[in-house]
């Protein structure tokens, strides 16, 4: 099932948001949404990999955005093509147009430079920069939730047994699989949410015929409360 769900993949435009909402203080709160929609292509199989192509074909920000909002909205664009390669399990294992992003984050970079200046903005430089140059970082955050881990999650062959996995948060992820006709829903839950700084975690994902369709995950820290979602829309 999981390579006909990767295979399954191609051409397929989904939608993905993260929703972010932090309390400024026990009055007050915030709420900013990222939405993005992404293709998918994929290009077939080759000693164990599935080679992939994303584009993300339009970005839709929080209109209240101030000037940071907007420096990380151009950030953001360095990843709108990503070449991959993925294991049978939905895990990123490699990225082939490293070089390519590379090249374009000193193009961004530069023109950045011109309008933008601080300690902030420093360090954000220097954090893109070396996550550049460590392909296993860049895997890492690739397959964030707040990238493209709801796409690239490493869970495919848990939709056929219940497993369990380390989160980097420091906590434990609980996949169960439940069946119903040609849905299988995947729930996601946690435990040893005390080793960490995760206060709620939890989330869903489903598929229909070997057709990755929605998912969903939810996480509450002390002050922020995320909400990243993914739907199959064309």
């Amino acid at each position: 099932m999981a390579v006909n769900l990767l295979q399954n993949l191609h051409q397929k435009t989904y939608r993905l948001e993260t929703i972010v909402i932090e309390q400024k203080n026990p009055f007050y709160s915030t709420q900013k949404s990222y939405v993005r929609e992404v293709e998918v292509y994929y290009y077939g199989k080759v000693k164990d990999q599935h080679d992939f192509q994303v584009l993300v074909t339009h970005f839709d920000f929080s209109e209240d955005e101030g000037s940071m909002d907007k420096f990380l909205k151009k950030i953001s664009y360095l990843f709108d093509e990503i070449e991959c390669r993925v294991d049978d399990e939905g895990n990123i294992t490699a990225v082939d147009n490293l070089l390519f992003l590379r090249v374009r984050w000193a193009k961004i970079q530069a023109g950045l430079s011109e309008t933008h200046t601080g300690q902030a903005i420093d360090r954000y430089f220097s954090q893109i920069s070396d996550l550049l140059e460590d392909e296993t970082k860049l895997i890492v955050f690739l397959g964030s939730y707040k990238m493209f881990g709801l796409l690239f999650n490493g869970l495919l062959n848990s939709f056929d047994t219940k497993m369990k996995r380390e989160s980097s948060e420091g906590f434990t992820e609980i996949m169960n699989p439940v069946k119903n006709g040609d849905t299988l829903t995947l729930k996601v839950s946690a435990e040893n949410l005390e080793e960490s700084e995760i206060k709620h975690f939890r989330g869903l994902f489903v598929c229909k015929r070997d057709q990755y369709e929605e998912g969903f995950i939810e996480i509450k820290k002390q002050n922020y409360h995320l909400k990243h979602s993914l739907l199959w829309i064309g």
